[in-house]
């Protein structure tokens, strides 16, 4: 990750007292305020988080499981996995604040609704490389050869959509995609990296999301947090001034600064505001702050529901067959859903009884095996994202701006950690620095298709 270091070290080194007595509320601590508040909190600022929920944004669906055999430990909702080559500022910044990482296999099973499993993925190394690989087992099966052949056909069309403007839909029905590769496996691997459905991902641009599907395919083995989510959200915080259960309801601009009020209480006054909650939870912005509003309210969210559970319903029927994530679906690929078994991803349950994870279930978990339902709103893209980020980032550029925008929906790719971070740099550098500074460091990324692009896994 050496590569990536000058991105979060830049301001480090920047001599001067930019930020040294700035005065700076963070609205929100998902993980693009988290990273704000910790980049500015760096740089001298004395930082205020303002979070509605009790507790920290970024982890405050994980959930504490204990076992019968005295072993205990964290799980994330959404658990999160990430590919080096597709977080590397977030894997970054954990390197930063002294968070490991560990690689991990997320192999596939496909199933049938209610009967067999047709196909297991495995993978082989290459080099460097990761090739998609199927068990002895499943090798010789005409379905595993069609999963083969769709990902080297993939693989191959993927430089023809650089700049096409093809939507994923246009893309397959252009390419004439082989529908059990495309329906039975591709959309359920996107769909857990997307959380939405699949009419929102039609519409997705093809380029971004193909080249983001790609780099996880056919790259390194994936990495998740030492300690999970909440062991960076807790690095993160750290020196931060925390005010929680705080729902903050009016912004005002005064002579002497920015005042921030909720149904109780009032704080400020602040030098710069940096609001890091969804772009449809920006109720509080005053009338002139209008042409904002209009802006990020455009910004389109798909929801859907997560299920923690132990029901083995969503598992293959043989245990030999079971993998870290299955996707059943019906044979006319009009039904579908992704679980996850979470006991060989996270080492600190995998002895207990079984774990799952499942994005909005055709049925649900037996009750009494359920842990916990999460309703979720997630960023997704269209083909106006590009031109609403391009607005977005000229009214940062704006004389005398004092209030800011960041986000996972806030810079170029699929909306995840990684381009929660990424916003998250480029507001801290508008707080900060001249842009036409030399030792300034660019944010337009040097990891290729990445920045172009950006799993239930991971956001």
């Amino acid at each position: 990750m050496n590569g990536h270091l000058n991105k979060i070290d830049y301001y480090l080194r920047i001599k001067g007292d930019a930020l040294m007595k700035n005065r700076i509320a963070v609205i929100g601590s998902g993980m693009a305020g988290l990273a704000a508040g910790w980049m500015c909190r760096e740089g001298g600022a004395e930082v205020t988080i303002l979070e509605a929920l009790a507790n920290r944004g970024m982890d405050s669906h994980t959930q504490f499981l204990n076992d019968e055999g005295g072993e205990s430990g964290y799980v994330d909702l959404p658990l999160r996995v990430m590919s080096p080559h597709a977080w590397p500022t977030v894997l970054e910044l954990c390197e930063k604040v002294g968070v490991q990482t560990f690689e991990v296999d997320t192999t596939v099973a496909c199933s049938w609704l209610n009967a067999e499993t047709w196909f297991r993925s495995s993978k082989l190394q290459f080099g460097s490389r990761m090739i998609p690989w199927a068990p002895l087992n499943y090798l010789l099966r005409p379905e595993t050869y069609r999963m083969l052949l769709g990902f080297i056909r993939l693989s191959r069309s993927v430089p023809e959509v650089q700049d096409s403007g093809l939507t994923l839909k246009e893309f397959a029905d252009q390419h004439r995609t082989d529908p059990l590769f495309w329906k039975g496996l591709l959309y359920p691997i996107l769909t857990t990296i997307c959380t939405c459905d699949e009419k929102t991902l039609d519409q997705w641009p093809a380029q971004q999301i193909l080249d983001l599907l790609q780099t996880i395919v056919f790259g390194a083995r994936l990495l998740r947090l030492q300690g999970g989510t909440k062991a960076l959200a807790e690095k993160l915080g750290e020196g931060l001034n925390w005010q929680n259960g705080i729902r903050v309801d009016k912004l005002v601009e005064k002579s002497s600064g920015i005042f921030l009020y909720s149904k109780n209480a009032g704080f400020g006054p602040f030098d710069y505001v940096i609001c890091a909650v969804q772009a449809n939870q920006l109720d509080f912005l005053p009338e002139q702050y209008a042409r904002e509003s209009q802006l990020l309210n455009s910004f389109p969210y798909d929801s859907g529901t997560l299920w923690a559970h132990r029901d083995v319903r969503f598992m293959p029927e043989r245990k030999q067959d079971w993998s870290p994530l299955h996707y059943q679906m019906d044979k006319e690929f009009r039904q579908s859903m992704f679980s996850v078994w979470v006991n060989p991803i996270e080492p600190t349950i995998s002895h207990h009884q079984p774990v799952f994870q499942t994005w909005d279930p055709l049925f649900e978990p037996e009750s009494e095996k359920v842990i916990a339902a999460v309703t979720m709103e997630r960023a997704v893209i269209n083909q106006d994202s590009q031109n609403l980020l391009r607005e977005l980032d000229l009214l940062h550029k704006l004389p005398s701006r004092n209030v800011f925008f960041c986000g996972s929906y806030a810079a170029p790719g699929v909306p995840l950690l990684e381009s929660a971070v990424r916003s998250a740099i480029k507001v801290v550098r508008h707080l900060g620095f001249d842009p036409s500074m030399k030792q300034m460091v660019e944010i337009h990324g040097s990891h290729g298709s990445i920045e172009g692009t950006s799993s239930h896994l991971a956001a």
